[in-house]
């Protein structure tokens, strides 16, 4: 046996070993034990969480603080059978093969129960895997490779945890940190997705009859397959690449059936415009503005899903995202692309002139973000505000305008906080093409309600 000096290869010594007075790694009879009794734990049926849950208890080591991570590093650390694996970081990033050394150093646990916790391992975490449900399964890609991150768990019946991993890059993401960082944006297309179902649900179908019933039956066999190649996947069946190809085609089908039955509708009998509907939603809206439920609303329309319907709910508009690490540890979005079907939907709006989006605009000396109409014309305008003075008393305020044979005009916005408000911008332009070259007429108002 050939002992090599572990903290020249680690730059740390591992638990359970020591350096003695000639500076040689050997065994250290005082934390050997509690190796071992990671290794009996887990052989035992003990998840990481649980393990280090007993030894926060027993006060093992304190004030050491036990995680479930620290005993996961002990589980797969090859020296406790003798052996040491050089480069095991660097290798998956490179994508090489790390060095292994045999028998470098004093073995604390048998070749045998070191590879049985490995294969104990393996059958965890597809068990855990499988009885999980990963609310950005497929959604998740590494920042470094752009390959689909893994879905990994961990815990017991009490409290389980989930995160997404890159084993080529040695990066992963707890799943509620996931979640926080992206809640602002998925309670946004929660109140898109809402106003959508209540009021612009018209304007994605055509005034046509088709059977309902048999696009929702080729929908409901379709979902099936899904789920099939979902479980077959999660439970090792099938790898990664051919598992990705055939989730992605079904998708698009779905996609494709969900706009059939969208246009197979029978609207011939509603009358509306666009513009009546988007009146209609900002009637709504400010309403709940004013009594302070809009988001209460929103929110609980989002956390009374299963976690099954908030996994469909973000699949049904993301393709997928990319997160980055800060210098200090927080998630941030780096990219999201959307689903084509979402952006089909959205150019429809732009279309029809209800396509929102934020602007800034300083009002009273403070820059505010407004919702924003844009590719809308006199008419549809004239149409938004008739319905909008049902219950509203509003006026039109031009704020920019621009005409080709005249100079540019802009004018300041001030208000009476007490009594208006803004309720939204609209870039008004007659021509089709809206804004398609500089030489155009447009200009640019708020739409401002008062008080009866």
């Amino acid at each position: 046996m050939v002992l090599l000096s572990l903290d020249i290869c680690l730059g740390t010594i591992p638990l359970g070993y020591k350096k003695d007075s000639n500076k040689k790694t050997v065994i250290d009879e005082t934390t050997k034990d509690i190796v071992i009794r990671v290794f009996n734990m887990y052989l035992e049926g003990k998840s990481y969480q649980q393990i280090a849950n007993t030894f926060k208890e027993e006060e093992i080591l304190a004030p050491k603080k036990w995680r479930d991570s620290n005993i996961q590093k002990i589980l797969e650390n090859r020296i406790y059978m003798g052996d040491y694996e050089q480069y095991k970081r660097v290798g998956k990033v490179q994508g090489k093969e790390p060095i292994i050394y045999m028998n470098v150093v004093k073995p604390i646990i048998s070749r045998a129960v070191w590879e049985e916790a490995q294969m104990q391992k393996e059958k965890n975490q597809r068990a855990y895997t499988r009885d999980r449900v990963y609310l950005f399964f497929q959604k998740l890609k590494c920042p470094k490779c752009n390959r689909i991150m893994k879905c990994k768990g961990s815990g017991g019946i009490k409290k389980k945890y989930m995160y997404y991993t890159c084993e080529h890059c040695g990066i992963y993401y707890r799943e509620d940190l996931v979640e926080e960082c992206l809640e602002s944006f998925i309670l946004d297309l929660v109140e898109y997705d809402m106003t959508v179902k209540k009021y612009f649900f018209p304007i994605l179908a055509d005034k046509k009859e088709s059977n309902i019933e048999k696009l929702d039956k080729e929908i409901g066999v379709l979902q099936k397959q899904k789920e099939r190649i979902k479980k077959a996947y999660l439970c090792g069946v099938v790898e990664m690449e051919d598992f990705s190809e055939d989730y992605k085609i079904i998708e698009e089908k779905l996609d494709i059936l969900e706009k059939k039955k969208y246009e197979t509708l029978n609207l011939n009998n509603i009358s509306f415009t666009p513009q009546q509907l988007l009146a209609d939603r900002d009637i709504e809206r400010e309403k709940l503005i004013k009594d302070d439920k809009l988001n209460e609303i929103i929110k609980e329309e989002w956390n009374k899903k299963s976690k099954e319907e908030k996994q469909e709910f973000i699949s049904k508009f993301i393709e997928s995202v990319v997160l980055i690490k800060d210098k200090n540890g927080e998630l941030k979005i780096e990219s999201i692309n959307f689903r084509r079907s979402y952006i089909e939907q959205l150019t429809k709006f732009f279309n029809n002139g209800i396509f929102d989006v934020y602007a800034p605009i300083e009002v009273d000396g403070e820059e505010k973000y407004i919702r924003t109409s844009v590719n809308i014309n006199d008419k549809q305008l004239d149409d938004y505000m008739q319905r909008l003075n049902k219950e509203f008393e509003v006026e039109y305020y031009e704020l920019f305008s621009k005409n080709i044979n005249k100079n540019e005009k802009e004018i300041e916005l001030k208000l009476n906080n007490k009594k208006q408000k803004v309720i939204r911008l609209v870039a008004v332009k007659n021509d089709k093409n809206f804004l398609k070259n500089k030489n155009e007429n447009y200009k640019i108002g708020a739409i401002i309600s008062k008080e009866k």
